[in-house]
């Protein structure tokens, strides 16, 4: 179960909330101050937040952009009890995945978590899957990375051969390595793996 957390510095809402979340069978943890918050929990790993967005010292807004500043993926539901469209649109902008106003309906709250949860779930098999290829990427030589370019231009062995001048048999070896360390068996494998990845 993804971990659930609470930031507002309103005692009375953090009760409640927890109150309701609680009747929904989800344990909530709750911290009424975005550095504690900071300061509790490990923003690399996968959770959902209802975070609150006027707060003393650092808003919801600031931890939101801190949060999307460092690749977390925890995924954020934003709650205020004076919302704008202006707002909504900045937070959503900035990387929140909703937009709620106090008081917040339970049906509804847990429609979205169960959404956000999933969000973080995807969030984090997709940075797990882009870490590992980054790592399979770093065991290439230079010389196995350019025959990889070549491979993913669709250019045939002979052709990268001649214009990395060198033998096609070599290519070939190369080409064998290149897919033994990339953890595929062929080039159009090779293809989807890369096809969403920046090297």
């Amino acid at each position: 179960m993804t971990p659930l957390y609470l930031v507002d510095d309103d005692q009375d809402v953090l009760d409640s909330l927890s109150w309701m979340l609680e009747g929904m069978g989800l344990n909530c943890k709750g911290f009424n101050a975005a550095d504690t918050f900071l300061k509790s929990v490990d923003i690399k790993q996968p959770a959902v937040l209802l975070l609150d967005i006027k707060m003393p010292g650092m808003d919801g807004v600031a931890l939101l952009s801190h949060l999307n500043q460092v690749q977390s993926v925890i995924s954020v539901i934003m709650l205020t009890g004076h919302g704008t469209i202006a707002m909504a649109v900045d937070c959503i902008q900035q990387g929140a995945l909703n937009f709620l106003e106090k008081p917040v309906d339970g049906e509804k709250l847990f429609q979205l978590l169960t959404q956000a949860q999933q969000h973080t779930e995807q969030k984090w098999h997709q940075q797990n899957l882009q870490s590992d290829i980054a790592n399979r990427l770093a065991t290439l030589s230079q010389r196995e990375t350019q025959v990889m370019e070549g491979i993913l231009a669709g250019k045939m062995n002979k052709v990268i051969a001649a214009e990395l001048d060198i033998a096609q048999r070599t290519i070939e070896l190369h080409r064998q390595k290149v897919m033994q360390k990339m953890q595929v068996s062929n080039a159009a494998e090779l293809a989807w793996l890369l096809a969403n990845h920046k090297f």
